[in-house]
């Protein structure tokens, strides 16, 4: 199985899940919920990717682009 999720940060800091995409099948979403946030009846994949600091703990940005899993 290999899948895509379209998600984007909103302007109000919300996230909007525009599509996703599993074995070349494209559904969209359109569902916008706070960081953190999903409804309860929602049967679905997440991903979690963490973002540690340096040892100076120097302020940094870190984009990420084109994430593709995979389950096997």
């Amino acid at each position: 199985m290999t899948g895509t999720i379209q998600v984007q940060r909103t302007s109000d800091n919300q996230l909007l899940y525009q599509s996703m995409t599993l074995n070349g099948v494209t559904n969209q979403l359109n569902w916008t919920f706070p960081p953190g946030s999903a409804p309860s009846n929602w049967n679905g994949v997440t991903i979690n990717y963490q973002m540690d600091g340096d040892s100076q703990r120097d302020p940094y940005n870190i984009y990420l682009d084109n994430l593709t899993f995979s389950y096997e």
